[in-house]
Order: structure tokens, then C-alpha cells, then sequence
């Protein structure tokens, strides 16, 4: 005798909402950020990216690149570990006048959209600079340059 169990199977709606993508609510990569930062004494946030179970943000504190792993919504640091060889992008916000929330900030006041990912970067002319990513409503990926010194969009 042949016998099939079926779980999981309704048609009522899951309990609890879905988990978002690297978009969702444009104030979560915000949280992420600000949660990132204050995992690590006198943290500064220069690199954010989309992990498998929320984001990957890298964190300058004291000469030292930290790399801590934030929840999608930015409610809970999932990780942090401090990398053996900084990066270069560390010296970089030196230079830099707006943070990365006030970059974000920016770059979705001009092109609207939820962020995918974003870093402090030198532009071709040298001009230290926010890249952020951002996909608009269609799923379109934009790039939008923010001075990082004046925080003009570039």
C-alpha cells in the first residue's frame, strides 16, 4: 500500500510575511548600515553588498576592516570579523565628507529604487565617490556616483 502525505499544502496565505530581496523597504539597507557600523567601536561603513542571509557590509574602525554580517530588514548583526589585509577602499574614507546613509540617501532622491549594492570608490578624474547601485520598480539596475566629499551627485 502506496501512502502519500502532503504538509505545507494550503491555499490560506503564509503565516508571517516573505523574506525581502536586496530591495524590500528602502529603509532596511539603512538599519543594515547603521547596524553594521555600531557592531564596531567608531565604525564607518565603505563597502555594502547582498549576503545569502542579509548583507555584507564591510566596516572601517580604528585602521582595522571588519566585515559584519547585518539581517536582511538591519534588525540583528548576524556576524562580524575582523579581515587579516584592510583594503585600500579604507584610506579613501578619509576624503569622505557624507557617510554612506547620506550617500544612499542621495543617490534614491535622483534615481529612485531599492538599493543592490554600493562602496566608496575614486572616480576616473580621482574624485573619491559613493557607487551605489540601485534597481528601480521594472528591475532595471542604475548607477549613481555621489561625491563623497559634497555630496553632490555626479
Amino acid at each position: 500500500m502506496l501512502t502519500l502525505t502532503l504538509a505545507a499544502c494550503s491555499t490560506e496565505p503564509a503565516a508571517g510575511p516573505a523574506a525581502p530581496g536586496p530591495g524590500g523597504d528602502k529603509a532596511q539597507p539603512v538599519k543594515a548600515i547603521q547596524a553594521a557600523a555600531g557592531a564596531v567601536p567608531d565604525g564607518q561603513v565603505f563597502d555594502v553588498e547582498p549576503g545569502p542571509d542579509g548583507w555584507e557590509i564591510k566596516v572601517a574602525s580604528h585602521g582595522q576592516e571588519h566585515k559584519v554580517r547585518v539581517s536582511r530588514d538591519g534588525a540583528q548583526v548576524l556576524g562580524e570579523q575582523q579581515t587579516a589585509k584592510p583594503s585600500d577602499d579604507m584610506a579613501k574614507l578619509e576624503q569622505a565628507g557624507v557617510d554612506a546613509v547620506k550617500a544612499l540617501q542621495t543617490a534614491q532622491q535622483r534615481q529612485p529604487g531599492e538599493l543592490d549594492e554600493m562602496e566608496i570608490d575614486r572616480a576616473t578624474d580621482g574624485t573619491v565617490v559613493w557607487e551605489v547601485g540601485l534597481r528601480d520598480g521594472k528591475g532595471i539596475e542604475h548607477e549613481v556616483a555621489v561625491d563623497a566629499k559634497t555630496g553632490a551627485v555626479r
